[in-house]
């Protein structure tokens, strides 16, 4: 049996001090440079963070005949950002039946496991109260009245403070299985979880009459339950030749059970397809204006075969995916080692708005189509375009027959743009991908004479190569990016940077 207790305590600080200056002027013949000093040609901001936190905490594991494990842990956590202290206790469980239960040759291990606990996240800062803001503007339908042309100035922030702010519980119990097979040259493992998530920190929209926008709290509530799958194997095992693989397969399921009085939170504000928080259904849903749809299911056409545009905003798609797989090969011949790392995802929806809104501009490989027309056929317009015509664009049947998808849908109908005033089911994409990860290629120098001259055990010479593989179904889109970065909301891209392709080459060099 051992025991730890220890106690830990954490001092984040955070300064940040920006200005912009526009209209520079600069004699690079003196090297003198003149400053704009008008008022509308500089901004400056100061944003400042302080956050403490202390923790006291437990460890109590021990083992029976080195077959029974188990683990007790609690930690006792007090921050500056919530009010009070909050407890997280923990307990796992692990029976290694390999000795007691097992009598044959086939199967080398065998253990059991089990655990729960709690863990939590802390609010952010400077959330208890309703602050000063500074640099601000004021919208109208007529010029913007911004602060900063009148000297600066602050006012009551349009978000209201919380004081009742608490972590964000995540209450969680798995069980699974270990198991290895043949002197461990096949390894298995499994794992089911299931957990739930308490007051999850969000903002909310609140009533204009309120006389605030926003307001940052405990405001949700999401299940998960998911399974997690791991095979490993030991091909070939030779003195000069190795091969090995390992496969791991995980899927996920979750759902919004509670908003705490709404039905819909936009998790990415400012977009016109929205990933959001809906009660009932999945994190993240891709939502949007789209098309009319009859009771079986089917696009509900107007007199000229075309779609038409909802008149309030549906859920588009579920980006999370059905499932995830990685593949890792791992080989090695005399000094030479090859290692390669293939991802695959599988499922979920994607929204590439810059291939959306650059139909509009007619630069998209899918507007640069051009066609001959075998029949008379009518455009979003209602305009008929006589057999025999070439066009640019592209024939589509939507259920009533061929229509002609010219510069009509694409500029000013509801096929490609921005607004609100879009048939954004067209704009989703199967977010399934391949990757090739990683792929290393190595050669190992070593020897007695390379350790009696240098000291070195060995040196290790490396080319490696990420993400020089990918295979999608979005064009030229990286389905894989998100608009918003890593956090809740997901599908959405945005002009936003693709993943990077690189390679590089390392020395390493080992005592």
């Amino acid at each position: 049996m051992t025991t730890t207790a220890g106690w830990s305590i954490n001092d984040r600080k955070y300064n940040r001090t920006s200005g912009n200056i526009t209209g520079f002027l600069v004699n690079s013949t003196k090297q003198t440079t003149s400053l704009n000093t008008a008022a509308e040609a500089s901004s400056f901001q100061n944003f400042k963070t302080l956050r403490r936190s202390n923790r006291g905490y437990g460890i109590l594991n021990f083992d029976l005949y080195d077959e029974l494990f188990v683990n007790f842990s609690g930690a006792l956590e007090a921050s500056s950002t919530v009010n009070g202290s909050f407890f997280y206790p923990a307990t796992d469980l692990a029976w290694n039946f390999t000795n007691s239960v097992l009598q044959s040759d086939v199967i080398s291990f065998g253990k059991l496991r089990a655990s729960w606990g709690k863990v939590g996240v802390q609010p952010s800062p400077h959330r208890f109260e309703t602050l000063a803001e500074g640099s601000f503007t004021y919208s109208t339908y007529s010029d913007p009245l911004d602060v900063d042309l009148f000297g600066g100035g602050f006012r009551l922030d349009n978000n209201l403070g919380n004081p009742n702010l608490e972590p964000e519980i995540k209450t969680e119990w798995e069980v699974g299985a270990d198991l290895r097979f043949s002197n461990d040259d096949l390894s298995f493992s499994f794992t089911y979880y299931d957990n739930k998530i308490e007051g999850i920190l969000l903002d909310v929209t609140l009533s204009p009459s309120s006389g605030y926008a926003t307001q940052y709290g405990n405001f949700g509530e999401m299940v998960n339950q998911g399974i997690e799958l791991d095979l490993g194997l030991n091909i070939v095992e030779k003195e000069d030749f190795g091969l090995s693989a390992s496969i791991n397969w995980s899927k996920n399921e979750n759902e919004v059970i509670d908003l705490f009085g709404t039905e819909s939170i936009n998790l990415s504000p400012g977009a016109s397809v929205s990933s959001r928080a809906i009660v009932g259904q999945p994190l993240g849903v891709l939502f949007g204006t789209g098309s009319k749809t009859k009771p079986d299911g089917s696009l509900d056409l107007d007199e000229n075969g075309f779609p038409q545009i909802t008149s309030s905003e549906i859920i588009l798609g579920d980006p999370n995916p059905d499932w995830r797989g990685g593949l890792a090969i791992n080989m090695n011949y005399k000094n030479f080692r090859l290692n390669a790392l293939i991802e695959h995802s599988q499922g979920g929806v994607f929204s590439p708005r810059t291939l959306w809104v650059l139909r509009r501009f007619g630069t998209t490989e899918e507007t640069a189509n051009r066609v001959t027309l075998s029949q008379d056929l009518v455009n979003f317009r209602g305009n008929v375009v006589s057999a025999g015509t070439t066009v640019r664009g592209n024939i589509e049947d939507f259920g009533g027959g061929p229509v002609l998808l010219d510069e009509n849908w694409y500029r000013t109908g509801i096929g490609g743009g921005f607004g609100d005033n879009q048939a954004y089911n067209f704009s989703i994409y199967d977010a399934t991908f391949t990757k090739l990860r990683e792929v290393t290629l190595s050669y190992v120098i070593d020897g007695p004479n390379l350790k009696s001259s240098t000291g070195l055990s060995n040196i290790v010479l490396s080319l490696s190569g990420r993400n020089l593989l990918n295979i999608n179904n979005v064009p030229g889109i990286d389905p894989e990016i998100n608009q918003t970065g890593v956090g809740q909301a997901q599908g959405l891209e945005y002009f936003t940077n693709p993943q990077t392709k690189s390679t590089f080459f390392s020395v390493t060099l080992n005592y």
